[in-house]
This record gives structure tokens, C-alpha cells and sequence, in this order.
């Protein structure tokens, strides 16, 4: 009897595109639905499940729900499940929850529509017993759950047994003399993972080794947020072995070590992997177990059968384990062989100057990568926004490389950073933005800086919460309108208003950052853009006197009401942290300090991100630039050159950072890893700099100082009710003198 993989084999497309297609649960297209077609009609797969309940008979429906097929234990699991189902006349539905809870119910919603009459399934909601008794087990529905527990509901279980396989595999190394062990596993809750974390600590217990909380590093189970940690972890340490929970992080940890020269000779990675036809053959990691999983999932599918059969049958538990793991520990030769150690040459060491961001610190981690290929050295210093600055101004730091922010470009080309125009050949500059070095390098035609870190201001907001229908029918009777992401100010203002006032769902609308003028400034520049206020006019001078400046600080002035009142406190990351807490509904700030939740699809409060409202962002962003004072120019603009690589973009990329090289941020592959990444894209040509950069005649205009005099007199006017038309001609006489020096 024909399988589902027979039919998606013989279509030539997926498993999920064939389920897709037979339970219209996705659109597909017109030429793949012909070909799926004809393979189900020459294959005569399956019987006509719709027919079976028009005529009354017993829906024959399966649900089976895994986190996805881009692990290889998984595809092994569902091979196992359609192994035992294949001479049976059940249809298997199959859909994937990519670990997020609400891409999980979305999916279970469907089957219970249908009324599937079992379930198979990898939950990343073990506390959800509730949900699952009152959509299937009350109904009769039998589940069966595949290593992870649903806490307190009565189903059955099936699991392989990690847990033994992880002592094993961590008594092998700590008896051999491995000392700093490092375990990647997923995240608390899972039953599997949670077993694995204790064998972990047992066998150090046990052994008398001594285990840091920083060597079990918990993770999403993909490769690229494996590779993100990784990447940080060895920016620091250097484990003598790693042990993973799957392949798939296997797959990342080992990208991450190739990528800043490392071998799995030097650092062995030891992963609870999948069975393999020749399991004595040296795979992509040092060694790798051999998980039962196709029997893992033959198992979950018997169970399921024999309640469909007997539905009074007792719920069951199968523990499967690997029974040859011993012994093939000792045929692997992982411990025959001396560990080898890392000797680097000696040199100048080339110093760079860094911004004290989430972002930026994670990038740190890649610059191993450069000094492997190039053999050049790197000392960083990192340094606070407001210091950076100073530092780079006063000439007090001594450097080869420094980042720089895009409005200071004026101040500091020629004078403090050097000239790298005629160099300029040598870089491909054809993929950054459209028109990217007139703000980023630029000024009176020369080149001083190459643009490296992207950041548009952003809208991010709770989707549960704007989704939500009670919210939302109360929004509509409070206001006549729509709860939905707002697209001007005055909506923006509105929503938070409801938000603050009007419910209890979240304690508030938004917070503002105002702790100082570095986050304070851009607060008022995108609403000064949105009413198409001017700072400076055409001319040179300050015009900054105008009804627009009026209509966009009375706008601010209702924000700063409707906001959290801790703002004088607060900073661009303290506001995040307040929206990641769920303490607010809305967050205007840029992508760079959302680094630690860049996987917003993960997010436990379901973030949203939008353009911001009155689609005029605030241009943020930095560059790197080579000092006029460097003894290492050549070895600096190689750095340069490293930067602009699009493999390094992507790896700054996943590890949450924002590069200004176009191709990442339409590359299909991280594209379906971070959703929001082309909206960052389309965002970029409705971004608005600051202001211009220089005078007619091309002197450099002050830009910090103009960023002190505005948050000087709003802070006065927005905070201190300075009547506003006073403050505004207040900002514009101090501007006039500014300028006039």
C-alpha cells in the first residue's frame, strides 16, 4: 500500500506540500496540486477519508504534530510512524510547530476541527494539560506523547532513553581527563532535556569534577541559535568537548567552531544522534549515539492503535535505549589520541574600538574568523555611545579601527578618520544599500567610513494582545476604530491611551527612554520627521520655529502622559526589557537591543513588528572607519574588507545584529528564519537622517551639540511644562547662536 512519502516522492515535493494539498490546510500551487494529483490517482493513495464520513463510518483521521523535519531525529520519528500506519486505513495529518506555542495550538485548532481520532505528538507545551483534555482526551481522543511529558495528563509515552546515553557519553569523557565539558541542550520544561541537564550533573557528581552553571548552555533547538552560542561561548572559553542534545545542534556548535578555526579534533563534539547504517563511520561530529528514533515513532503509532482498537486500553509508557553505546564509545578512537593544542604566532596587535551594544558584543565573537584567515591579531575595546564620542574627538584613544556613529561623520572625516577613497576599488560595494555611503562614509565625495551596522527604528508590538477579541471589541467601542498596529502618532497615542487606562490586560501603552540625551534625542527626531518638521532649513540656519515643531511636541507631550512614568530612569535597554516583561504593549526603539530575543517568533509574548507610526524612521546606524593615526592602515582596511563579507553579514545576522549588506536581508534562507527581516528592508528608504550633515559651503554642522541643545529645552517643555511655543523658540535662538560660531 502506498505511503504519504511515496506520493510526495513520486510529485517530487515534500511531505508537508502533500498534506498541505490533501487537507487544504495551506495554498498550493496550481502546477504542484496537478502533480500531487496524479501521483495520489496512479499511486490509489489514499481511501477517500470525506467518503468514509458521509457514509457514517468512524473518522479514520490521524493528527501527528513534530517541532519540524530539519532534524534528522525527527524525520526519523515520522518514518517510523508511517511505517506502522502503511497497511492500515488511517490518513496521517502532519503539522509542524517550529517549538513556538502558538504555531502548536494553531495547528492542534485545526486537528481538533476535524476530529481527528488520534494524536501523536512533540509538545513544546508541557504545561498545557488542560488544553489537550478538554480538545481530545475528553473526547476520547487518545494521544500519544513522543519525549516530552505533558504534566498531569493521563496519555501515553513513549521516549528513548537520552538520559542514560548522556551519562554515559559525560562519565567517557570526565575518566579520560576531559575537564571543562560543555553541555548544549534545550530549554527547561522538556522532559527529555531536563533528564539529559541531570545525567549531565550526575556524572560529574559522580566523578568528583566540579560543573559551573555557565557549562550547560540552554538553547532553541536550531542550529543557527547553536551557532549564535557557540560563537559567544568561545569568545571567552575553550572547552575541552561539547556534548549536544541532537544533531541539529550538533550541526550549529560545529559551524560555529569551522567558522573561527577550530576542529572537532581540537574541541570533540559528542552528540545523542540517530541511527546510522554504519555507526563506526566517523560522521560530521567526533561521535554521535544511536537513538532507536524510527522505533521511537513505530512505537508512538502501535500505542495509538491499540487504544483506537480498545479504547478502554490503560495509557502505556515504552522507554527505548541504546543498548550498544558502550562499546561503541570504545571502538569511536575519540580517546586514543592526544588533544591537540592552539599556538598563535605572535604580532602587532591590531586595536579596534568597539560600541558597548548586545549586538556588537555578540559580533566580537566572529572577529576569531579574521584573525584565522589573516593571521593579523586584535585587541577590543569596547566603549559606551556617550564615550565613544569624546574618545574618538579628543584623540585620547589610541586605535586602528573605530566604529562611529553615522551623524558624527562630518565632524570626524579627515580630521580624525582617514581617507580611504582611492582604496575603495578593492571593496564590493555594490551590495550595500541603494545609496548607502552618501550617510554612511561619505562626505565631500571622499570616503571615510564603510557601513556596517543597519538601525531603523522599529515598532514592535504585543500581537496576543492586538489579536485578542475582547480587547479588540472594546477598543471599537471606546474609540469607533480598529485595534491595530498604528500608522500615525495620533493612532499611536490612542492605542496607548486604551492600553494604560482602559484595561487591565497590560500595566502600560509604551515607556519612553529619557534617561539621557544619547536615547532622548531619537524619541523626538522621528516625530519632528512624521509632522515634517525642519531643525535646519535649506539655507544653513535654524528653522526650527515652525507650527509643525508645535503639532509634534504637543503629540510628544501626550505620549510622555500615557507612558510609564519611570522615564527619566529609563534607558534603550531598560524599555525593552519593560516590553519583553510584558509591562507594555508597545516599543518603538531599534533592532540592535532586541539582540537577546532576535528570535521574536519564540518570544513567550508573541512580539509583533511593524513600521513606526508616521513611516518616517529615525536613520540609525554605524560605521567603521580607519585612524588618521594608525601605524597598521593595510591591516586595517583588511578588517574592512572582512566586514563587508555576505557569509560574515549573515553570521552577524542570526547572532541578532542588523548589517547594512542588502543580500541578507533577501536570502531565503534567513528570510524564513527571522520573518521580519524584509521589513527592515522596506523600511530603509522611508528613513530620515537627522538632519543634513554640513552647511552649503560644506563646513561639518555640530551635530552632538544640536542633540544637546533639543533635549535640553524638551526636557524643560515635555517633563517641567515650560510652555512648549516658548521652549521651541528657546531651542531655536540657542541653535541660532550655535551655528553662528
Amino acid at each position: 500500500m502506498a505511503t504519504i512519502r511515496d506520493v510526495a516522492q513520486k510529485a517530487g515535493v515534500s511531505v508537508a506540500t502533500v498534506s498541505n494539498y490533501l487537507n487544504a490546510s495551506k495554498p498550493v500551487s496550481r502546477a504542484v496540486s496537478e502533480r500531487i494529483k496524479q501521483a495520489v490517482e496512479e499511486l490509489h493513495y489514499p481511501p477517500s477519508t470525506a467518503a468514509k464520513n458521509l457514509r457514517g463510518q468512524k473518522n479514520h483521521e490521524i493528527g501527528i504534530l513534530l517541532p519540524n523535519l530539519d532534524d534528522p531525529y525527527y524525520v526519523q520519528i515520522f518514518q517510523g510512524i508511517e511505517k506502522a500506519f502503511s497497511n492500515s486505513d488511517y490518513f496521517l495529518n502532519i503539522a509542524f510547530s517550529d517549538d513556538a506555542p502558538e504555531l502548536e495550538r494553531a495547528a492542534l485548532e485545526g486537528f481538533s476541527s476535524k476530529q481527528v481520532c488520534g494524536l501523536i505528538l512533540v509538545s513544546c507545551q508541557p504545561d498545557a494539560w488542560k488544553y489537550y483534555y478538554d480538545r481530545f482526551t475528553s473526547r476520547g481522543c487518545p494521544i500519544v506523547m513522543i519525549d516530552r511529558r505533558i504534566k498531569s495528563l493521563d496519555a501515553n509515552f513513549v521516549s528513548v532513553d537520552s538520559e542514560t546515553s548522556m551519562r554515559q557519553l559525560a562519565s567517557a569523557l570526565l575518566q579520560q581527563g576531559f575537564r571543562s565539558v560543555f553541555l548544549f541542550c534545550g530549554a527547561e520544561g522538556f522532559t527529555c532535556e531536563d533528564g539529559c541537564v541531570a545525567a549531565f550533573r550526575g556524572a560529574h557528581a559522580q566523578s568528583g569534577e566540579a560543573l559551573s552553571a555557565e557549562q550547560i548552555i540552554r538553547s532553541p533547538m536550531s542550529k543557527e541559535a547553536a551557532f549564535s552560542r557557540t560563537v559567544s561561548l568561545l569568545r571567552t572559553q575553550r572547552p575541552d568537548a561539547i556534548i549536544t542534545t541532537s544533531s541539529l545542534l550538533a550541526t550549529g556548535v560545529i559551524e560555529g567552531l569551522h567558522l573561527l578555526g577550530f576542529t572537532t579534533d581540537e574541541i570533540p563534539v559528542l552528540t545523542l544522534g540517530e541511527e546510522h547504517w554504519n555507526r563506526y563511520t566517523q560522521t560530521f561530529a567526533s561521535f554521535s549515539t544511536s537513538r532507536p528514533a524510527i522505533k521511537a515513532g513505530d512505537m508512538a503509532a502501535r500505542l495509538l492503535l491499540g487504544q483506537l482498537v480498545s479504547p478502554l486500553r490503560d495509557t502505556e509508557q515504552a522507554i527505548l535505549h541504546d543498548n550498544a553505546l558502550q562499546s561503541n564509545l570504545l571502538r569511536s578512537g575519540l580517546f586514543t589520541h592526544s588533544r591537540p593544542q592552539l599556538h598563535c604566532a605572535g604580532s602587532d596587535k591590531l586595536r579596534i574600538m568597539l560600541l558597548d551594544n548586545p549586538s556588537v558584543h555578540l559580533f566580537q565573537g566572529l572577529i576569531r574568523n579574521f584573525e584565522q584567515l589573516t593571521g593579523i591579531q586584535t585587541e577590543i575595546r569596547f566603549l559606551p555611545h556617550h564615550a565613544i564620542f569624546d574618545e574618538i574627538r579628543t584623540g585620547t584613544a589610541h586605535y586602528d579601527v573605530t566604529m562611529f556613529d553615522i551623524p558624527w561623520l562630518p565632524l570626524l572625516a579627515g580630521s580624525v578618520l582617514d581617507d580611504f577613497t582611492n582604496e575603495l576599488d578593492s571593496f564590493d560595494t555594490s551590495q550595500f544599500f541603494p545609496n548607502c555611503f552618501q550617510h554612511f562614509g561619505a562626505f565631500r565625495g571622499r570616503i571615510y567610513g564603510l557601513p556596517f551596522m543597519y538601525a531603523p527604528q522599529m515598532l514592535y508590538y504585543r500581537k496576543d494582545l492586538f489579536a485578542d477579541s475582547a480587547l479588540r471589541a472594546e477598543f471599537e467601542r471606546e474609540t469607533g476604530a480598529s485595534l491595530r498596529p498604528p500608522t500615525t502618532l495620533k493612532e499611536y497615542n490612542a492605542v496607548a491611551a486604551f492600553f494604560t487606562r482602559s484595561t487591565d490586560a497590560v500595566d502600560y501603552g509604551v515607556s519612553v527612554a529619557a534617561a539621557y540625551n544619547e536615547c532622548f534625542a531619537p524619541e523626538l527626531y522621528f516625530r519632528l520627521h512624521a509632522f515634517q518638521s525642519q531643525i535646519i532649513g535649506d539655507d544653513g540656519r535654524p528653522a526650527f520655529d515652525n507650527p509643525q515643531t508645535l503639532k509634534a511636541y504637543i503629540n510628544f507631550r501626550r505620549t510622555i502622559h500615557l507612558a510609564k512614568p519611570d522615564y527619566l530612569q529609563a534607558t534603550d535597554v531598560s524599555i525593552v526589557d519593560d516590553f519583553l516583561r510584558g509591562d507594555t504593549a508597545m516599543l518603538i526603539t531599534y533592532p540592535a537591543f532586541l539582540t537577546n530575543s532576535t528570535d521574536l517568533r519564540r518570544s513567550s509574548t508573541s512580539i509583533g513588528c511593524s513600521l513606526v507610526p508616521g513611516r518616517r524612521p529615525l536613520l540609525g546606524g554605524w560605521s567603521f572607519g580607519v585612524s588618521r593615526q594608525s601605524a597598521q592602515r593595510e591591516q586595517a582596511l583588511a578588517f574592512l574588507r572582512w566586514t563587508c563579507d555576505e557569509g560574515i553579514s549573515n553570521y552577524f545576522t542570526i547572532m541578532g545584529g542588523q548589517t547594512a549588506i542588502s543580500n541578507t536581508y533577501t536570502n531565503d534562507e534567513m528570510v524564513k528564519l527571522y520573518p521580519w527581516l524584509p521589513l527592515y528592508f522596506k523600511t530603509y528608504p522611508n528613513t530620515q537622517p537627522q538632519y543634513q550633515l554640513s552647511f552649503p559651503d560644506g563646513r561639518p554642522i555640530p551635530s552632538k551639540q544640536i542633540d544637546d541643545v533639543l533635549c535640553k529645552w524638551a526636557y524643560k517643555c515635555l517633563i517641567y511644562n515650560m510652555d512648549i511655543s516658548a521652549a521651541i523658540a528657546a531651542t531655536n535662538q540657542e541653535l541660532t547662536e550655535l551655528l553662528s560660531q
